[in-house]
């Protein structure tokens, strides 16, 4: 044996729990740098800390890196949706009609104006489509983050977290639609073309309600014991999210539905809900941090003008819709233009979208990936601070 050879060869690449560490070390403290020097919200400051160590920063964390975290940021994004379904009562929303028909007419007039504005641009038709689908979706994790970090109450916040799950189910859907016709345009078959769409959504779906009615099962098993059923609760969003992962299903559908048909139980199904914010914390700071180290600003200059203009008519249709129909939803029209701007965030689950059509079909998925990581670069930093002043300037925030 050679002597010293039990000594580490350097250079040496980081593994993926000190990327993970370093991730959330660098994230906490570089957050709280930005926000002590700008009056912007904590995310903002993650967002610009992973951009500053990812590879179109200083490239501490190499692509390779960022590949292997995909799981945790699953996850991370997969627990955010699952926070957003428990707060959500879908009967109370089948109630209150003019909620959900404010929140489908968002969606469907923001993907045509954007699929207007694309093709306008020489977009083609289908990806227009796609990206138009992917900009009906506000970002659900920005929107509960910057809601729990001012600790917002109130109509405003409400109907912004109701609408918010209206336009992320649409989104998907949309998004599934046209992922049959690239099935279609590539020729890969009727079986892709009509049956991927259908397990994707109804899989996903059906993923999620057989959890609800494992963590109710369970639950009541267990009995009244807090810490057990916190435990139990993050086995089965993690159990979900690698169920989702082994059977090629979606996470992010799966623990929607998982949250919303957990929240939506009989009364007599009565189970402790645990308190998760500790440890859905973490995983917001890992989220965040992760969304910045894979901006890029590569394509942005010679996509500015059409990833301004997306970003310009979606705030405008947002806007207009929300304020016009702000009496209907028992808003007032500045509450309402409030709401338009605080829906502003694109959703960060259109990684997973952009990364899911790039594996099937790769030089499609580069020309979607190229303009959506220039939109998203300017909205993951401008997106947080408007969701954080329209609830500052409602009044609805506490702090």
């Amino acid at each position: 044996m050679p002597p010293m050879s039990f000594l580490p060869t350097f250079p040496t690449a980081l593994n993926l729990l000190t990327a993970a560490g370093l991730i959330l070390i660098v994230g906490i403290m570089g957050a709280r740098l930005v926000t002590r020097m700008l009056p912007v919200p904590t995310i903002t400051g993650y967002v610009l800390t992973g951009l500053l160590i990812g590879p179109a920063g200083l490239n501490l964390i190499d692509i390779a890196l960022l590949d292997k975290l995909g799981l945790l940021v699953d996850l991370g994004l997969g627990l955010i949706l699952f926070e957003l379904g428990r707060r959500v009562d879908y009967r109370w929303l089948l109630r209150e009609k003019r909620l959900l028909a404010t929140g489908i007419a968002i969606s469907l007039s923001t993907f045509f104006a954007l699929y207007l504005l694309l093709t306008f641009f020489g977009t083609g038709k289908l990806l227009a489509s796609m990206i138009g689908a992917i900009g009906m979706a506000t970002s659900p994790a920005v929107v509960l983050n910057v809601v729990s970090e001012v600790k917002a109450e109130g109509q405003l916040t409400e109907r912004m977290l109701n609408i918010v799950v209206i336009g992320n189910a649409l989104a998907f859907v949309g998004f599934s639609m046209g992922l049959s016709a690239l099935h279609l345009e590539y020729q890969a078959g009727w079986h892709s073309y009509l049956l991927h769409p259908l397990y994707l959504f109804f899989g996903s779906a059906l993923l999620g309600w057989l959890a609800s009615r494992v963590l109710i099962w369970a639950g009541q098993w267990i009995g009244r014991d807090s810490r057990a059923q916190l435990i139990l609760m993050l086995a089965l969003i993690a159990s979900t999210v690698g169920i989702a992962a082994i059977f090629k299903l979606s996470a992010l559908i799966a623990l929607l539905a998982f949250g919303i048909a957990g929240r939506s139980r009989p009364s007599s199904h009565i189970v402790i809900e645990p308190d998760i914010s500790q440890f859905s914390a973490l995983l917001y700071v890992l989220l965040f941090v992760f969304a910045g180290t894979r901006l890029e600003w590569v394509h942005l200059r010679d996509l500015a003008p059409v990833a301004l203009a997306f970003i310009a008519v979606r705030l405008a249709m947002t806007t207009l819709l929300t304020t016009a129909l702000a009496p209907a939803n028992g808003l007032t029209i500045r509450k309402g233009a409030l709401l338009g701007l605080g829906l502003l965030p694109l959703s960060g689950f259109k990684i997973i979208l952009v990364q899911q059509a790039a594996s099937l079909y790769p030089q499609f998925g580069n020309q979607l990936s190229a303009l959506m990581t220039s939109i998203i670069f300017i909205l993951e930093i401008a997106g947080p601070i408007c969701t954080r002043y329209a609830l500052v300037a409602a009044g609805e925030a506490k702090t």
